[in-house]
């Protein structure tokens, strides 16, 4: 097939017709239809447009900016909705996305549009995000921030996190693709015998460090009223990873009592009767302090 004298393939055919029915669908008024052809020019015509993740952000950024707008809590929206207060903030982090009708309630609502909903922007609104979107694009590799914990850079560290923060990253993308990671490596290079215990612990407090720095800067308003207790039970000393859970429950609104490790069992259960948890969260990284859980759930 010939266009403008330029000979087209059916593969560059599929690809600018799916490019043609996805402006089109920016035209389309009915609800239903434009959520439809939307992601059927994204996921089935042509795998180039990618998938549906960036709709989803933007309509978990759109869904929790209209709540804040109007002063409303997660636990008012939920009830409006008939749902979870968990499946709203679920719909805002962006780990849910509703089904049509869903979609179509949450935007009559709000008052506004599912085109509104899902963030539709007009195509120089999206040059606009997308120039802004490649400016936040933090300037650090993880090997970057790997390689200034292994040379213990105090002032190289801090202006990576620092970046990391303001590149608009959540704390659940900084904890995982950075904080986590090096965790990780740091605990295989011990066991190899390739890193010296000062370091490892030096590596463990400056990321109990940043941290707490990264959770103040992504302060989220707590939703529920009854708590979850967080502690590390007997003799156990290792608490990062059940932190950093907590920071990641109390980011989509939970309340978190966090204990920390060497609480007398007595005092446990203390804290248990005065606060009356949701959930009691034990975590253990060695296996001879199993026994500690068995014995205090017992």
């Amino acid at each position: 097939m010939w266009f403008n004298g330029e000979e087209i393939n059916q593969q560059k055919l599929k690809s600018v017709g799916a490019r043609l029915l996805k402006r089109l669908a920016l035209w389309i008024e009915s609800k239903d239809l434009a959520l439809k052809w939307s992601i059927e020019s994204r996921e089935e015509l042509s795998p180039e447009l990618g998938s549906g993740s960036t709709m989803k952000n933007l309509f978990s950024a759109k869904m929790k900016e209209l709540r804040k707008e109007r002063g409303l809590t997660q636990k008012a929206v939920a009830n409006a909705l008939g749902i979870g207060q968990t499946t709203v903030a679920n719909y805002e982090n962006g780990s849910r996305f509703p089904d049509l009708e869903k979609l179509s309630e949450v935007a009559d609502f709000y008052k506004v549009t599912v085109d509104e909903l899902l963030g539709r922007l007009t195509f120089r609104q999206q040059g606009e995000m997308e120039e802004r979107n490649s400016r936040d694009q933090p300037l650090y590799e993880f090997q970057d921030y790997m390689k200034s914990l292994i040379d213990v850079d105090k002032m190289k560290i801090r202006e990576i996190v620092l970046n990391l923060i303001d590149s608009n990253l959540s704390l659940h993308e900084i904890y995982k693709n950075y904080l986590v990671r090096a965790l990780k490596e740091t605990g295989t290079l011990w066991e190899k015998g390739e890193m010296p215990i000062w370091k490892e612990h030096f590596i463990s407090e400056t990321t109990l460090e940043y941290m707490a720095l990264i959770k103040s800067q992504q302060i989220t308003e707590i939703e529920t009223v009854q708590p979850l207790l967080a502690i590390v039970p007997g003799a156990e000393t290792h608490s990062i990873g059940i932190r950093m859970i907590s920071d990641e429950l109390e980011m989509i609104g939970y309340q978190v009592i966090f204990l920390g490790n060497n609480i007398p069992a007595d005092n446990i259960l203390a804290a248990i009767r005065e606060n009356k948890p949701a959930a009691v969260l034990m975590s253990v990284t060695m296996r001879q302090h199993i026994d500690s859980v068995t014995l205090l759930i017992d």
